[in-house]
């Protein structure tokens, strides 16, 4: 193949991604989680204020904010449609790092199935229309991996430096730094040069992440603060986001004396490893989780690659996981492992590879037979990937009834309420934002409600909905919403959607399908302590 024909195919592996973004993108529907703080947090530093999430990095919103600095808008969704247009071109421009890094393991069309791959895969697709700081998080890794890849090893500074970078976008950004390092002493030529350019990289690193260490220390008084990392070790979710909310110090020696060293090694070890390899797992379907095994195992006998540079993919893949255990033990979140997929996908193309030039020679195929061939295994994987996509497909009607259910909860819901993840109250804060008096250009915390607002929480927890309702009270906890699909986060609540008359101390206040609402389906129960302590003390 030559250049304008790569270039071509590129092209066309672009365009067909972006119509997968684009069919599951609503510009309709603002921003509305994680990707309105990052968008409010760009806003802000448009305007001289960098002052940083205690728990997310600065990067997307400042990358974010070179652009927004060209808009001059008091519509919100100007900036809302702005992120995700800016985070769908991000993952677009990340197509070319995948064939360059193909280039590394194959030969132009084993190249280009990589791209198309990863160009094609639906949920790289739909988090990319999401303005979230994943698309950006990956382009980096895989420029830092291609990198790290040349043999010159004063390419180890541009590594690092790209380090350096991702942990701007993400505070637990460190471990890119710690991977590299090791594919470089275990892949490179030791000599007075290797160590020297390390240690160049080093400073370079070091370099680009004191702004990032000199601001949190001026802000949070600690320079790796993270409201987790005195709490990690409490050993579930709901403990500890308790420990956070009582700035409760929880170490791991903590979590060891009060419940053992099997019980660590089980929650922080076994259990994280289970999390990581069944979230990656339902992230490679529909197609990537039949090629997965069979590269996996070719990989051990890549005779057409070198050997070095499986071993950097191994090394990539085992040290990523090794370092995701702990935090996949406690919040299993897909986002979390999504930066392992372009690796998963190199061993991937080694099966497809091996079929097209070895498999169809027992048949004596011709190379236009054998590329044939290879289009039809594209087009098939196109195919999957538009069905699965499909589960992404935005639902306005849906959409639409959570903001209204939100706009009641602001009317009329006038105290703290547990936390749901049905998305019944995804709108809160825009709804904050909309209604306030308040500039969200010039104050990015106006979504944080006053002790007037309606309010929510997450710490409240239990096995039993008396065990919840028994933690809400230390918490001044008012309402439970209670979803008809159960969720992971509180489970327990929603068997009360078809239970609640079980419950005499909980008052039904809302009832979705009296409301006329055909998608959302929850119902809202007002405790009355004075009730439950009635009956608990009977």
């Amino acid at each position: 193949m030559n250049n304008k024909q790569i270039i071509f195919a590129l092209l066309l592996i672009a365009l067909i991604s972006f119509g997968f973004k684009l069919s599951v993108v609503d510009f309709s529907i603002p921003v509305n989680s994680d990707n309105l703080d990052y968008t409010l947090y760009a806003i802000a530093h448009t305007n001289g204020d960098f002052s940083q999430s205690s728990h997310r990095g600065m990067g997307w919103s400042l990358f974010t904010s070179f652009f927004f600095g060209f808009i001059d808008s008091e519509n919100f969704f100007d900036y809302s449609n702005t992120i995700r247009i800016l985070s769908m071109g991000v993952g677009l421009s990340s197509i070319p790092v995948m064939y360059l890094i193909g280039r590394k393991f194959f030969e132009p069309r084993y190249s280009l199935v990589l791209a198309s791959l990863f160009a094609f895969e639906p949920h790289l697709n739909y988090n990319s229309t999401l303005g979230l700081a994943e698309p950006i998080f990956i382009l980096v890794i895989i420029g830092a991996f291609y990198f790290i890849l040349n043999q010159n090893t004063r390419f180890i500074i541009i590594s690092l430096l790209m380090a350096g970078i991702a942990y701007w976008i993400r505070i637990n950004g460190f471990w890119v730094f710690v991977v590299i390092s090791i594919i470089y002493f275990l892949t490179q030529k030791k000599s007075w040069k290797f160590l020297a350019n390390y240690g160049i990289a080093v400073a370079v690193f070091l370099l680009v992440i004191s702004p990032v260490l000199i601001e949190r220390n001026e802000e949070f008084g600690d320079p790796f603060y993270s409201p987790f990392k005195d709490a990690f070790f409490a050993g579930s979710l709901e403990s500890m986001l308790i420990a956070i909310e009582t700035s409760e110090k929880i170490s791991a020696f903590d979590y060891i004396e009060n419940n053992g060293i099997f019980s660590f090694v089980h929650t922080y070890i076994l259990l994280g490893l289970y999390n990581t390899l069944f979230v990656t797992s339902g992230l490679t379907l529909p197609y990537l989780f039949i090629l997965i095994p069979f590269g996996i195992l070719f990989s051990f006998r890549a005779f057409n690659q070198k050997s070095n540079f499986i071993k950097a993919n191994w090394i990539f893949i085992l040290t990523s996981i090794a370092l995701l255990v702990f935090i996949m033990a406690i919040v299993a979140d897909r986002r979390y492992v999504m930066h392992l997929l372009p690796f998963l996908m190199i061993f991937s193309v080694i099966p497809i590879q091996r079929v097209v030039e070895y498999g169809l020679n027992t048949f004596s195929f011709s190379r236009k037979q054998k590329d044939f061939f290879l289009v039809s295994v594209l087009i098939i994987i196109i195919i999957l990937s538009s069905i699965a996509i499909i589960r992404y497909a935005p639902d306005s009607e849906l959409e639409s009834e959570k903001l209204e259910f939100s706009k009641y909860a602001l009317n009329n819901m006038h105290g703290v309420t547990l936390r749901d993840y049905g998305g019944s109250l995804d709108y809160i804060q825009y709804l904050l934002i909309s209604e306030s008096t308040e500039n969200y250009k010039i104050n990015s915390s106006i979504t944080e409600s006053s002790d007037k607002l309606f309010r929510v929480s997450l710490a409240p927890n239990g096995k039993t909905i008396e065990e919840v309702i028994t933690s809400g009270e230390n918490y001044d906890l008012k309402y439970i919403i209670s979803n008809e699909i159960p969720g992971s986060f509180h489970p327990i609540t929603d068997t009360l959607y078809d239970n609640y008359e079980q419950y005499p101390y909980l008052k039904k206040i809302f009832d979705s399908s009296n409301q006329g609402f055909k998608k959302l389906k929850i119902k809202v129960f007002e405790i009355s302590y004075e009730e439950f302590n009635r009956q608990l003390n009977e």
